[in-house]
């Protein structure tokens, strides 16, 4: 390209080599690229691919090791201890179907850790809500206490009340009795006044039924 532009700048004339290219040289050139990037990228993702399940093998076998998992038993073992049962199956396959129930269960215990999550929230709540009812139960004690020491206290002025309106009656009754018996004296003091009184009075002298006239 930069030959190119210097033989331009030096022959102005002269129009670059890219210029000479068809309409269709370019279009294969185009395809070519684009073919090229394709088949990079395949192998790019092709090696991410194999380095993301290179892990697998290693893990299995420390997998295997750690929990001292048995061998299969193969023909002509004689060896004793236990082995695992022959599963009749492709290992792949076996590994692909725990792969699989191994997911599904996750989702599950996802899915229960959720709904214990919602457990928990709805726990807290009516822990909350319970002490928030403890508290006002407590209040409500004290304010159950408060007045049955003011009632206690209103029944011991009440029977002070109804000693002294008892004995005000005991008054009024004694008073009572006093002013009858005082009309009762009264009454026999003006009877003797009046008896005494008449002892006193003169009756008047009787009349002639005729005139008498002096002589």
């Amino acid at each position: 390209m930069a030959d190119n532009n210097r033989d331009a700048g030096r022959n102005p004339g002269k129009r670059p080599a890219i210029d000479d290219l068809t309409e269709d040289s370019r279009r294969r050139i185009d395809s070519i690229v684009a073919q090229v990037d394709a088949e990079m990228e395949r192998r790019t993702q092709m090696l991410a691919q194999e380095r993301y399940w290179g892990w697998l093998p290693s893990l299995l076998l420390r997998w295997i090791e750690t929990e001292r998992v048995p061998t299969l038993r193969y023909r002509g073992d004689t060896s004793e201890g236990p082995r695992l049962p022959a599963l009749g199956m492709p290992m792949e396959r076996a590994f692909a179907a725990h792969v699989a129930v191994t997911r599904r269960e996750f989702r599950r215990s996802a899915e229960l850790s959720d709904e214990v999550r919602v457990l928990r929230e709805k726990n807290d709540r009516l822990e909350r809500r319970s002490d928030r009812l403890e508290e006002e139960k407590d209040r409500l004690e004290e304010t159950v206490e408060t007045l049955r020491l003011q009632v206690a206290q209103l029944m011991s002025q009440h029977g002070q009340i109804v000693d002294v309106v008892q004995e005000h009656d005991g008054r009024i009754t004694e008073n009572r009795t006093d002013i009858v018996e005082t009309q009762a004296m009264v009454q026999a003091s003006d009877a003797m006044l009046n008896a005494w009184a008449a002892q006193f009075i003169e009756e008047p002298p009787a009349e002639d039924d005729e005139p008498q006239f002096e002589a």
